[in-house]
């Protein structure tokens, strides 16, 4: 056993030259938490106390092989509250928290029929559903893996949400007033520059689109929340990739939406577009 700054110097001095001084102070204060069962100030208060850590060698080899943090750990916070992550979902990410707190503050506690297509992980489902619990809530995703991660999720959180298994091209869905979609859309010549820690370990089918359709998911569920609409107005909420903004707006007024609205995340890229189809 060692103490628990022995530890940290021991993380520090493989991670550093990795993931540079931030980001390890980041992964370590995650890590040491989860594993530990440590709060932030735990980890400055304790430093000295010797604490068995079994995992820490295994868990190191991992993190310098680039393996992220969450997956590492198989848990990942998102809007205050720590979700189940595996290879089969996208690791949730703050500009997705941004997409989420954007629906939140622009629809009220009035019923609602919700559809979250790509649900990965079920974070947005979840996060919408327990903040709006008279919000009937469908997530859909094209892999049973995924769904079934979703489903561990909302039964660990206690969220009613219903997910299913829907290929989204191929299959229509059930109706809605609000389609929700952090969809792929990252074209396939951008994996080249990404991070490893991103292309290695996370699924493909959840990031990438041909470079020639790189808005093949936006069309269509634009298609398909057009044709949902009935009586009543069609929402959508979409997270998009920061060099489609303009684009973006164009597609949706090409299918008739309007109230278009192109919103930037907090480092100032265009990140969320929200619009209305009907009066």
């Amino acid at each position: 056993m060692f103490t628990l700054s022995n530890y940290q110097l021991q993380a520090q001095d493989v991670l550093v030259p990795i993931y540079g001084d931030r980001e390890t102070s980041a992964v370590i204060k995650l890590w040491f938490g989860s594993r530990l069962d440590m709060s932030p100030i735990d980890l400055i208060m304790r430093r000295e106390e010797e604490v068995a850590f079994p995992s820490f060698g295994a868990d190191l080899a991992q993190l310098k092989a680039k393996t992220p943090v969450q997956l590492v750990l198989g848990e990942a916070f998102f809007f205050d509250r720590l979700y189940l992550v595996n290879e089969h979902t996208l690791i949730p990410r703050p500009e997705t928290e941004e997409l989420v707190a954007g629906i939140l503050e622009r629809f009220s506690n009035n019923e609602l029929k919700v559809i979250d297509v790509g649900a990965g992980s079920g974070c947005i489902a979840i996060s919408l559903q327990l903040a709006r619990p008279n919000w009937s809530i469908t997530g859909v995703d094209i892999h049973r893996q995924t769904i079934d991660a979703a489903k561990a999720n909302a039964e660990k959180l206690g969220a009613n949400v219903d997910f299913k298994v829907l290929d989204v091209l191929e299959e229509t869905l059930p109706e809605f007033d609000l389609l929700v979609s952090n969809p792929p859309y990252i074209p396939v010549s951008e994996a080249q520059a990404m991070d490893s820690n991103v292309v290695d370990y996370e699924p493909d089918r959840a990031l990438f689109v041909p470079n020639e359709d790189a808005l093949l998911f936006y069309r269509r569920l634009l298609e398909l929340a057009k044709k949902n609409k009935k009586d009543s107005p069609v929402h959508v909420a979409f997270e998009i990739h920061e060099n489609f903004g303009e684009q973006m707006i164009e597609l949706c007024a090409s299918f008739g939406f309007k109230e278009v609205n192109l919103l930037q995340d907090l480092q100032g890229k265009d990140r969320m577009i929200f619009a209305q189809y009907g009066d």
